[in-house]
């Protein structure tokens, strides 16, 4: 039974890895959900769900990661990864998206990235202004 589990796991792995690489944005957000099927994701999951939070085109995709992301933040790796991920958005949805996250998980290591989107010149004003909200929590 536990080889067979393995066996389908395995499976689900490659299924997300394809549909990850489909220009369809719809099919890369499949992928992204499938990975909540999963009792236990790889780190090789972990890793092509931070990359298609950080590089991904389609900020639906890259929100969608980052909420397949957020069951596996108990642990020290996702977590560092989470705040290295917040000075690589470029999209003010997912900029504030991972400031309150920060603020919900008390990721206190997060406030000098989060900072450093506020001293950006195109970090819009509203959104500097989440951003402030999320460190006052902190803080």
């Amino acid at each position: 039974m536990h080889e067979l589990t393995q066996q389908v796991s395995d499976l689900r792995e490659m299924m997300i890895f394809s549909l990850l690489e489909k220009e369809s944005a719809s099919e890369r957000i499949k992928a992204v959900n499938l990975t909540s099927e999963m009792n236990e994701v790889s780190e090789k999951v972990t890793d092509a769900l931070f990359k298609t939070m950080n590089r991904d085109e389609n900020v639906n995709v890259r929100l969608s990661a980052l909420e397949a992301l957020k069951p596996y933040a108990k642990q020290s790796r996702v977590r560092e990864q989470l705040i290295e991920s917040i000075g690589k958005q470029d999209s003010p949805l997912v900029q504030v998206a991972l400031a309150e996250f920060m603020a919900a998980i008390q990721e206190k290591k997060s406030v000098k990235e989060l900072q450093k989107l506020l001293q950006n010149e195109n970090t819009p004003k509203e959104v500097k202004s989440k951003i402030n909200e999320s460190i006052k929590v902190l803080i």
